[in-house]
């Protein structure tokens, strides 16, 4: 299925959206985790969750190196989150922290739109490369991907890391 992009744009969060988003966030990570078999109870899965919200978002929606966005659709409503924050662990790297379209907006294009206008601000940036974790539970995520051009490169079980060049290597 070819699915045309859609006109959307990214919002910075205020203190009130990022409150309610990292509830709703550190639950859904700790709820994948448990699916993909890599923490095995549940106390385990929510305190990992936490743990890692918290060391990524360690000033809320404006910390640093950080870059959080609700994604508005043409009606000017919204329709998911995504963000990707520095990596602490690569230079030059962006590491996507959030990609979650609403349930009534998947399969329109969104979700497509709404990555590849991330990718457009992290070269922005001046980033030259993006790495993202994915479930294995979750294959459209993982498509779409592949389809955008990321590669594995390092296998968990239960998840994968993907990476994706901005830029020839070689320059």
């Amino acid at each position: 299925m070819n699915v045309e992009l859609k006109q959307i744009s990214f919002k910075r969060m205020n203190k009130d959206e990022f409150r309610k988003f990292s509830k709703w966030s550190v639950k859904n990570y700790a709820d994948n985790l448990i699916k993909s078999g890599d923490e095995k109870f549940k106390f385990k899965a929510r305190k990992a969750a936490k743990r890692e919200f918290l060391d990524i978002f360690s000033n809320g929606a404006y910390s640093a190196d950080n870059y959080i966005y609700i994604v508005v659709n043409e009606k000017n409503e919204k329709i998911g989150v995504i963000g990707y924050q520095k990596s602490p662990f690569e230079e030059n790297t962006a590491f996507v922290t959030e990609n979650v379209i609403k349930k009534e907006f998947r399969g329109k294009g969104y979700g497509k739109s709404a990555f590849i206008k991330l990718q457009e601000d992290a070269r922005e940036k001046g980033f030259l490369k993006m790495v993202l974790n994915v479930f294995k539970h979750t294959p459209v995520s993982y498509s779409m991907y592949e389809k955008n051009g990321f590669k594995v490169i390092e296998d968990y079980g239960g998840s994968v890391i993907m990476e994706k060049w901005f830029v020839d290597e070689k320059n």
